[in-house]
């Protein structure tokens, strides 16, 4: 492959993932309200990228965006789909439905707050490390969702695993599509070096903290359970 066609591989993987959330939304109408929401509550995380890049990974992107300004239009695509995702892979997969179980109209941030802060608080203190205090934050967050909603722990770890194999499906098949990206895209002597059929274990693992913290974001922040 050429330098060039690295440009589409971050984009590729974004649209496998976004076929996941199509396949999903068109399948069960009763979720799509909750993927949505969790959709756009995730798609102005994109801005994440920006602390990777290039300390964690250097992808290139379509018009150079990453590279001049250190998020690109690949950065919001692949939130807004792994949001929406995460929120609903087990009650896809378990065909489980949700309802109210509070009748206050109050959104509860709490966790969403102190997990964003987390992660701007560690990424300050160790920029070199951001992607690992992503996972931090991230398992922060949830942790803080578990002790206030012990009733969720089930869908959360569901969700993790189930999402953490779509994303590796999605990196794996970019992985075989564009030979030899990982070690263009990846700071390799920045990482742990462990890798999973050519996939980063570091991808796999913010997949499922992500995965766990959003699965569990509609339910919380609106007060609603799985029945």
């Amino acid at each position: 492959m050429t330098q060039l066609s690295y440009q589409y591989a971050y984009i590729i993987a974004c649209l496998i993932l976004l076929i996941f959330w199509l396949f999903i939304f068109l399948k069960r109408k009763d979720l799509r309200k909750e993927m949505i929401w969790a959709s756009l509550a995730g798609l102005p995380f994109g801005f994440i990228d920006w602390f990777l890049v290039p300390v964690y990974w250097h992808p290139e992107s379509l018009f150079d965006l990453i590279k001049k300004y250190g998020v690109g239009i690949e950065s919001f695509v692949f939130f807004f789909a792994m949001a929406g995702i995460a929120a609903v892979a087990y009650e896809f997969t378990e065909k489980r439905k949700i309802k109210r179980i509070g009748r206050s109209k109050k959104l509860h941030l709490l966790p969403f707050f102190l997990a964003l802060v987390s992660f701007l608080i560690l990424t300050i203190a160790s920029p070199e490390k951001a992607v690992y205090n992503l996972m931090a934050s991230g398992a922060i967050g949830t942790f803080l969702i578990i002790f206030f909603r012990r009733d969720l722990l089930e869908q959360i770890l569901g969700s993790a695993f189930i999402f953490s194999f779509f994303y590796f499906v999605a990196l794996f098949l970019v992985g075989r599509i564009f030979n030899g990206v990982i070690e263009s895209f990846y700071n390799l002597s920045s990482i742990w070096g462990i890798f999973i059929a050519g996939v980063p274990l570091e991808e796999i693992l913010v997949a499922f903290f992500a995965g766990a913290f959003w699965s569990c974001a509609y339910e919380y922040a609106k007060s609603y359970q799985e029945r």
